[in-house]
């Protein structure tokens, strides 16, 4: 079953201090993967990255940008660097946009592929994942960069044009924005019509069920939003001289009498995106 688009757009808000505390580049490695596989689950929009310290939010952003990209397309997009070292141990995404076919005569019309443009010979054509390049029409971008794109044309010579993502019936994947805003700027500032903290002071979720459904209902942007390891989202606030009632709608806490002292970030948003998705 394809998976399809979610009606309001989610994105979660990690800090930037997301893996400062782990010593090696492996442990960082797969905790910034668990956030990726979670986001592609349960069709997460949009990851952001909100400034915390210690900051190291440039290997977030690299790391979940890598596991999103099909894997077609990282030799083009993504040079080796150590950053890098342990990307191999990370699981596929196996999302829709990760197609495995790589024939080009197997190509539907109307099918959507993701690609990187290249001049041939002065014609553009983009790298879709199949044996060779096809041939895109109409408008595009500045060759190099990634695309999504179209089949317009299919048989032994397919061709394709520029699409949008909006026009996708089906998830797509998640994009990752690394935000100078603060993380009660990001709450505050009027760009989602539904914003949720998860605090282990929240309200439980299954006190909030019923209100969060309402308003999920008419929501066209939702925020979902996580302390570090090692603050809180309250403590976070705090620094800005706010409280989570002035930049938040809901506080909920989705893993109530937890078993153990903590419950990291990563573990954290696996498990409120589960209880968010039983949601209609």
């Amino acid at each position: 079953m394809t998976p399809s688009r979610r009606k309001s757009k989610l994105s979660i808000a990690v800090p930037a201090s997301l893996v400062a505390e782990y010593a090696n580049l492996r442990d960082k490695t797969e905790v910034i993967g668990h956030v990726a596989r979670s986001a592609a689950i349960f069709r997460a929009d949009e990851v952001v990255i909100y400034p915390d310290q210690p900051d190291e939010s440039a290997l977030s952003k690299l790391i979940l940008g890598y596991v999103e990209t099909p894997q077609y397309l990282r030799k083009h997009l993504y040079a080796v660097r150590p950053e890098l070292q342990y990307a191999g141990t990370l699981p596929p995404l196996r999302t829709p946009h990760h197609q495995l076919e790589a024939h080009a005569a197997n190509l539907r019309i109307g099918e959507f592929r993701e690609g990187v443009l290249f001049d041939q010979q002065g014609v553009n054509v983009v790298d879709v994942g199949v044996e060779k390049p096809i041939q895109m029409v109409g408008k595009a971008p500045s060759r190099g960069s990634r695309v999504t794109v179209k089949i317009t044309e299919a048989g032994p010579e397919p061709r394709c044009e520029m699409a949008k993502r909006a026009e996708i019936p089906v998830y797509w994947g998640y994009e990752i924005q690394a935000s100078k805003k603060t993380l009660g700027d990001l709450a505050s500032g009027g760009y989602y019509d539904l914003t949720i903290a998860t605090s282990r002071t929240g309200a439980p979720f299954a006190t909030e069920e019923e209100r969060l459904k309402v308003k999920l209902a008419d929501a066209r942007a939702v925020l979902v939003a996580f302390g570090s390891p090692r603050a809180g989202i309250q403590e976070i606030l705090k620094r800005e001289h706010r409280e989570v009632a002035d930049c938040f709608q809901f506080n909920i806490n989705t893993v109530p009498e937890q078993g153990t002292e903590t419950v990291r970030t990563d573990e954290a948003v696996h498990a409120t995106l589960a209880v968010l998705n039983l949601l209609p």
